[in-house]
């Protein structure tokens, strides 16, 4: 097995091990919890990474389920809303990554400081180079033109200093996104977004008590106690013997579930023809 083909199981095994861990919990516990307050105590010993994968993994179900299509966009759909929501979640726990990317590079002092002018002057060079491969007709001077302008690197004063602004970011956004949750830490501010992901997770809980009102109300209660007796033949069946207390041939228990259980089945198949879709 070569170095690209292990990297790339790696990577595939990693995003099966957090849509599995996702799914289970953070998802689970959208669906789950019965309030918007008892949901965000929930996320406590969580990491903001779990949040931000739960949302990625929603995001590629929901995609990968309606595609580009309407119903991907209709929030009547539980989980088509329940993937906006933990997509506004993940925005709302991660607004202070932004306090870490200072944008420093891009400042005037820092630029002055690190010789900016001279890292222009280093890009127009790799361009150029580029340029003359594009512009080249001759297939050998095509080939060491392209070798060389993929081997420049553009390492200026300038170029060096970002990166190392960059390296030293990326590791305090790695802290902050695996940090535990505490306690009061994502509590009403006060903002738009906290109000929104509050409205968007009651509309959640309302289709949820939607949902199960549909099913509870689908048998009636006959239907619900023919069951009963289905499933009493079902397990007592085997603690009866072939004759009763007096020596009377048993009806065949089996037969009294299957009985049972197809007056149950014709009881349902009229419900659903009944309904008018």
């Amino acid at each position: 097995m070569d170095k690209f083909t292990q990297l790339a199981n790696g990577y595939i095994n990693k995003i099966n091990q957090v849509a599995i861990k996702e799914d289970n919990e953070i998802q689970n516990l959208a669906k789950s919890s019965s309030s918007f307050g008892d949901f965000m105590r929930s996320l406590q010993g969580k990491t903001i990474q779990d949040i931000l994968d739960a949302a990625s993994f929603a995001r590629l179900y929901s995609m990968n389920k309606h595609g580009m299509t309407g119903a991907a966009y209709d929030t009547k759909n539980p989980d088509v809303l329940l993937n906006k929501f933990l997509t506004n979640l993940s925005d709302f726990v991660n607004q202070d990554v932004k306090k870490i990317r200072s944008g420093l590079a891009n400042t005037d002092e820092f630029k002055k400081k690190y010789d900016y002018e001279g890292h222009l002057e280093r890009e127009k060079e790799r361009k150029d180079l580029f340029m003359q491969v594009m512009k080249e007709k001759d297939p050998e001077k095509k080939s060491k033109l392209r070798q060389k302008a993929h081997a420049f690197r553009n390492n200026s004063q300038y170029a060096d200093a970002r990166q190392a602004l960059y390296d030293k970011e990326d590791k305090l956004v790695d802290q902050f996104h695996n940090s535990k949750i505490q306690p009061g830490q994502f509590v009403n501010d006060g903002s738009e977004e906290y109000a929104e992901l509050e409205k968007m997770f009651n509309k959640l809980l309302s289709l949820r008590s939607s949902k199960v009102e549909d099913q509870e109300g689908f048998l009636t209660k006959d239907a619900e106690k023919a069951i009963n007796i289905a499933q009493s033949l079902a397990t007592s069946a085997a603690k009866r013997g072939f004759f009763d207390d007096m020596g009377t041939v048993r009806r065949d228990p089996q037969k009294e579930v299957n009985k049972a259980y197809g007056d149950v089945m014709l009881k349902i198949a009229d419900k659903l023809n009944k309904i008018k879709i």
